[in-house]
């Protein structure tokens, strides 16, 4: 049998970290779980494999032997190495157990050396992953992108964001089952969730086919939740905008993810910040930018204007002589946050005539003449 790679089937690198392996799984999870894929025996074992990988990848001591044993290859035991082991993936430590397991060889785990421990957490018969799967265990963090006004990200305030969210489903009251039926004791695992069988001198146990592991069945699913006893609706919270948030900032509102597991706490939201566009002003820093349109007489001899500013229209001169493409500076006028004042720059650009009359044309000549631009 070949060698499984655990990192293989959770699709992440023997380098992620615990939070990338925990994602991958739950991602994983929700795809092949046998209650969203009804009669596919494929999706069950790919379940079932995740489920396994996740267990030893998620525990740091299990993980450390595991990455061991998978560096030693087929030499890591007695020569046969992790294929081996895996032959005995259900094994159980002492006298075998259930029909026709008298005599059974009676192992024990400390006869193994440093792979004792690994090999107790592989042959519990998920019986630690039934009693995790009902401790209290935190929510999973919920993550959006929201847009939000120019002025809100400057100025600061508050906007209002509709989160998808899981609720205990109110028809079946997180049972799972359909009103008026019941959830019963697995009668193919007595509950345990596993079936055990004898094979030679050991006894094997195996997932539960009938109950998905799960030690009980739900004889009629509700329609509502489709036996999940969980349903999804839009819940609307207000979150306060810090003043001068920029475009890719991420926002943190606590215990607004999803509810969490057996009584666990709720799991934060994460908003990615994008700033709608300004018709008028762009940002850079704490500084704003803006333009400003001249014609070709105002630039020459210089003017006053009216330009824009967060606070209202403002008259900015115009110095003889500016040229296109100039920014001029208008002090304290950018964005204002945190002791810090930017600044507003005007870019000038000239629009020239497209026709001129005889007459006009005539005086540019006689300009152009006299400051020597022209023969």
């Amino acid at each position: 049998m070949a060698q499984e790679d655990y990192y293989e089937m959770l699709g992440v690198k023997p380098t992620a970290t615990g939070d990338e392996i925990r994602k991958a799984y739950r991602r994983l999870a929700k795809k092949y779980h046998p209650d969203l894929n009804k009669d596919d025996k494929a999706a069950e074992r790919k379940f079932k494999d995740i489920s396994k990988a996740h267990e030893v990848l998620s525990d740091k001591g299990k993980r450390a032997q595991y990455d061991q044993f998978r560096t030693l290859g087929n030499q890591g035991f007695g020569g046969a190495g992790f294929d081996a082991f895996q032959q005995f993936g259900g094994f159980q430590p002492g006298a075998a157990r259930g029909a026709g397991a008298k005599g059974g060889r009676k192992i024990k785990f400390e006869d193994l050396g440093g792979f004792g421990d690994l090999f107790r957490d592989f042959f519990d018969f998920g019986t630690r992953a039934r009693a995790e799967q009902y401790q209290p265990q935190r929510g999973e963090d919920v993550y959006l992108r929201i847009e939000i006004p120019f002025e809100t990200s400057i100025r600061g305030g508050k906007t209002v964001v509709r989160v998808p969210e899981e609720q205990t489903c109110p028809t079946c009251r997180g049972s799972g089952a359909q009103p008026g039926t019941r959830t019963v004791v697995c009668p193919a695992c007595g509950g345990r969730g596993s079936l055990e069988e004898s094979q030679g001198g050991f006894a094997f146990s195996r997932p539960c086919p009938n109950c998905y592991g799960r030690g009980k069945i739900v004889e009629s699913p509700c329609v509502v939740c489709r036996g999940s006893g969980m349903v999804r609706h839009k819940k609307t919270i207000a979150v306060r905008i810090p003043q001068g948030v920029e475009s890719g900032a991420k926002i943190r509102v606590r215990a607004s993810g999803k509810p969490g597991i057996a009584g666990g706490p709720r799991g934060d939201l994460f908003l990615r910040i994008q700033v709608l566009p300004h018709g008028k002003f762009t940002r850079k820093g704490d500084d704003l930018h803006t333009e400003c349109t001249l014609n070709m007489i105002q630039a020459i001899l210089g003017t006053k204007i009216e330009v824009d500013t967060l606070e209202g229209k403002i008259k900015l001169r115009i110095p003889p002589g500016t040229q296109p493409g100039n920014k001029l500076r208008i002090k304290g006028k950018g964005i204002a946050y945190d002791d810090r004042t930017g600044d507003l720059y005007v870019a000038v650009k000239v629009q020239l005539p497209e026709k001129l009359t005889p007459a006009q044309r005539e005086l540019l000549l006689k300009f152009a003449q006299s400051a020597g631009l022209a023969e």
